[in-house]
């Protein structure tokens, strides 16, 4: 059983005001939550139904039994974001935001406002070995539960810088990607450390960010098409320069 002040504050964090001031945010699924459990990221709460702990003992087993409350699965679905609540939700601190080390690469997202190409993005990153990641204004919150189901656990694995603008990154060789850019087989020599900046797949990259890019590329295009979505480009531009 869990308290109703539990059950309004599991509610409340289904918006960005209330995890910004309880510092909180909600996961979900087996997969996201193992993630959270292997890096020993800090567990709040976790609630589950009684059908789901008896299918995954190994996960259950994982859990402080004052952590863990055994909920019906129609109060499952009331707390849930989602509209089909895959019978296990946890609730756990937002890390702490932290200053670039300037010995890694950097992505950084500029007004990316779609939750399913900010999670793909994020689990491209946890992919290719590149935990730090920065946000200009205008992105969604990486902590929305439609980002967070996404993205499959990658919160775990990234160092989150926050919301900062693009000259505070300068220490590093920036890149944007961009339609006009040089193709990343044409491409000068890459750096052994960079920041690789992507705007909206709907507008780009703004005018402020193109004006401090080093290098600007480009995925050339083979067949037809407008664009590719942000968060299959982040992944090939990735594969080029992670190799």
């Amino acid at each position: 059983m869990i308290s109703q002040n539990q059950k309004k504050l599991i509610r409340s964090l289904h918006k960005k005001k209330f995890r910004e001031q309880h510092n909180l945010f909600i996961i979900e699924g087996i997969r996201s939550l193992q993630e959270a459990l292997n890096t020993k990221s800090q567990l709040k709460l976790v609630v589950s139904t009684e059908e789901f702990s008896k299918n995954n003992p190994n996960l259950i087993n994982q859990l402080d039994s004052i952590q863990n409350k055994t909920i019906s699965k129609t109060e499952l679905n009331y707390l849930s974001p989602s509209t089909s609540s895959s019978g296990i939700l946890a609730i756990y601190k937002i890390p702490q935001f932290k200053n670039p080390n300037w010995e890694e690469n950097i992505i950084f997202l500029d007004q990316v406002s779609d939750p399913g190409n900010m999670g793909t993005i994020l689990r491209s990153a946890c992919w290719f070995g590149i935990s730090q990641v920065a946000l200009s204004d205008g992105c969604i919150d990486p902590f929305n539960p439609k980002v967070v189901r996404s993205a499959m656990g990658a919160h775990f694995c990234l160092s989150w810088m926050g919301t900062i603008e693009l000259k505070d990154l300068k220490n590093l060789e920036i890149i944007g990607a961009d339609l006009q850019g040089v193709g990343i087989d044409t491409m000068k020599k890459i750096p052994k450390n960079w920041v690789l900046a992507m705007g909206s797949e709907a507008h780009g990259l703004s005018n402020d960010v193109k004006a401090q890019l080093d290098q600007t590329i480009t995925i050339p295009k083979i067949g037809i098409g407008e664009s590719l979505n942000v968060g299959v480009a982040m992944g090939i531009l990735l594969y080029r320069l992670t190799q």
